[in-house]
């Protein structure tokens, strides 16, 4: 049996292991199909019976609810728009349950119960007409009334056309009576006039205010809450009436009485007759009566609805509750029977497991995984563990020599991406070290003359511009020596201004060469993130150096670099108007060895080193391209500020 397992290898082995305890399981399966058929049937009779039951009454439940918010709705609508409005709603929720009980089958509701709920739903589109047609004859009652007053006051109008001009001519008269009874010496005479002028002034003066009464009267009855007020108001419009026959007999003798009698029964003609205001409120008051009625019955309708729905509801429930229960017995048996099988099961696969795979396979693939994950992480020093002699050995020999492979290709990799970015800063620095190295041979040239000449000040002055070429020249050298030394990999406050600056200062030479316009917004002091000074440099020099490659040769080349501030994050964002970056490479651009230059003139590393090393900091980049060349790259870096103090 040993030589068998050691010619099969793993696979044979583990396929005579498990072969044990897949019978197993195919036992444990068919006692399942067995034990839980009947949890099947129950569920099956839950999902085709209980639920669309329950369905159905919610469904019912939720139209009943928008009938009974509804319908008070239609009875207050104050315009012809908001009962539309409410009718058409209620039309669509009686549509509505009408179809639902249309489609939904026999099995789910009975005939009888079907037709229940069919005879409420009718009896409820029967209340909710007789509803709209209470609520259309209110429209016309309110309609009738403001016409009705409309002429109300036309015929006040009309009335005071009348009297107003008598009670005029009154007052005259007795003014003229009382000057016709004074004598020359000042004594006065009866005038037997002036009593029955004073009697039809007053008599006009009643007349008038009962006038306005009336009308007053008349126009409250149209608003008027209840029918005890209205017969109070009538009441006393009777005893008004009766005062103003009296005044307008004394009246009758002057030429204008009738036609003053007449507007005053013009007036009056509003509370009794076709246009009597009185019994059209009391008809509109019966209608809204009416209105209420029909609202409470149509209440009644829904909730009797309501409660049959209910009972079905709880039908379905008891059902589900007795389904439960054979489904829960059906479980428990089943449970057992697993039990038994899964414990044989489990004995033979911890006897598996325990024996061989866990002292031997996972013992051994654990190990090989913590050394790739090693070996990930860039420990490329890890120890990779190579005794037996199966499948996981030789992948254990395949790791030692891709773990060898890759350092080297690692370490050729970096040098290569080293001496790529040396390449291009070189010419640069060399272009402005020639500069001043000119400069200085002409300065010492000239120097030298001026000693001949005894010209000691102005020889000295030469010699200080020499030293200040000289320092600038080892400021640009030790910038570049820093930028080469290896970096600590800690994380500390930047100036982004400044590294920004000390970035296009070395690439200065190229820049200039290119004819490109610089635009920065960058002040020192300002702009402070969490990062490595020199790798936050390296990746401005990778970003600046491909823009100014993307803008040779273009029109008006120009590179804007800014930042932006928001919330935790601040973002250095550098722009160039190059050739662009097609949509198709956008996805790419940060992938290893991807380039779009020619042969020879990348690698294809520098965004990919620079991605990671953004990463490091807790930042992120991406890259954007419009149809016009405007190329963006965004940094975003973590506030330096949130760590500090």
């Amino acid at each position: 049996m040993t030589r068998i397992f050691q010619f099969t290898g793993i696979r044979g082995r583990l396929f005579l292991a498990f072969g044990s305890v897949a019978a197993m399981t195919a036992v444990a399966t068919v006692i399942a199909w067995i034990s839980f058929g009947g949890v099947g049937d129950s569920l099956k009779r839950i999902v085709t019976d209980n639920i669309p039951t329950v369905v159905l009454a919610a469904s019912l439940a939720e139209q009943s609810g928008i009938i009974t918010a509804t319908a008070p709705a239609l009875a207050a609508a104050e315009s012809e728009a908001d009962r539309a409005r409410a009718w058409t709603i209620l039309s669509q929720n009686l549509k509505s349950m009408d179809s639902m009980l249309s489609d939904v089958d026999a099995v789910v509701l009975s005939d009888e119960a079907k037709t229940l709920i069919r005879t409420i739903i009718d009896e409820l589109q029967a209340n909710l007409r007789a509803l709209d047609t209470n609520v259309r004859k209110r429209f016309w009652f309110q309609d009738r009334n403001a016409e009705l007053v409309d002429r109300l006051r036309w015929a006040h109008a009309n009335f005071l056309d009348e009297v107003e001009p008598m009670i005029e001519d009154a007052r005259f008269r007795i003014e003229l009576a009382v000057d016709s009874a004074e004598t020359s010496d000042g004594e006065r005479a009866f005038d037997s006039n002036l009593p029955v002028e004073t009697r039809r002034q007053a008599a006009l003066l009643r007349l008038n205010a009962a006038g306005n009464l009336s009308v007053g009267l008349i126009a409250r009855a149209a608003s008027l809450p209840d029918l005890s007020a209205l017969n109070d108001t009538s009441l006393f419009l009777s005893e008004v009436q009766d005062r103003a026959s009296s005044d307008m007999n004394q009246l009758k003798s002057l030429p204008e009485a009738l036609s003053l009698s007449q507007s005053f029964q013009d007036i009056l003609a509003f509370a009794a007759g076709q246009n009597n205001l009185f019994e059209l409120r009391r008809d509109e008051l019966t209608t809204l009566a009416e209105g209420q009625k029909l609202v409470s019955t149509n209440r009644q309708l829904v909730n009797q609805l309501q409660n049959f729905i209910s009972e079905r509801v709880e039908a379905g429930k008891i059902t589900s509750i007795e389904a439960a229960r054979q489904s829960d017995t059906s479980i428990e048996n089943g449970k057992l029977l697993l039990l038994a099988v899964a414990g044989i099961s489990l004995i033979v696969a911890v006897l598996v497991v325990w024996l061989y795979v866990g002292r031997n396979l996972v013992r051994r693939i654990t190990s090989l995984d913590e050394a790739m994950r090693q070996i990930a992480e860039g420990k490329l020093d890890t120890h990779i563990a190579t005794q037996g002699r199966d499948e996981i050995s030789e992948m254990a020999v395949a790791l030692q020599t891709f773990r060898d492979t890759l350092a080297e290709t690692q370490a050729e990799l970096i040098q290569a991406g080293k001496l790529a970015a040396l390449g291009q800063l070189a010419a640069g620095v060399a272009h402005e070290l020639n500069q001043p190295l000119a400069a200085i041979r002409s300065y010492a040239h000239n120097t030298n003359r001026l000693i001949e000449q005894n010209e000691m000040d102005q020889a000295r002055a030469t010699l200080n511009r020499i030293s200040g070429l000289v320092e600038r020249m080892g400021g640009t050298v030790n910038h570049l020596r820093n930028l080469a030394r290896r970096s600590s990999n800690t994380l500390e406050t930047v100036d982004l201004g400044k590294t920004c600056d000390e970035a296009l200062q070395l690439l200065e030479g190229r820049i200039r060469d290119a004819g490109i316009a610089v635009v920065s917004n960058l002040n020192h002091e300002i702009w402070k993130v969490r990062a490595d000074a020199i790798r936050l440099e390296q990746v401005i020099i990778n970003l600046v150096g491909n823009a100014i490659d993307a803008m040779i040769g273009t029109t008006d080349p120009r590179l804007v670099i800014s930042a932006e501030e928001s919330d935790s994050k601040i973002s250095l964002i550098i722009q160039d108007s190059g050739t662009g970056i097609a949509n198709d490479d956008l996805g790419h651009i940060f992938d290893p060895f991807f380039t779009t230059k020619s042969p020879g003139d990348g690698v294809g590393l520098g965004l990919a080193i620079s991605f990671n090393i953004v990463k490091d900091f807790g930042g992120s980049m991406r890259a954007s391209s419009e149809p016009n060349g405007l190329t963006t790259f965004r940094v975003t870096l973590n506030k330096a500020e949130q760590y500090d103090g």
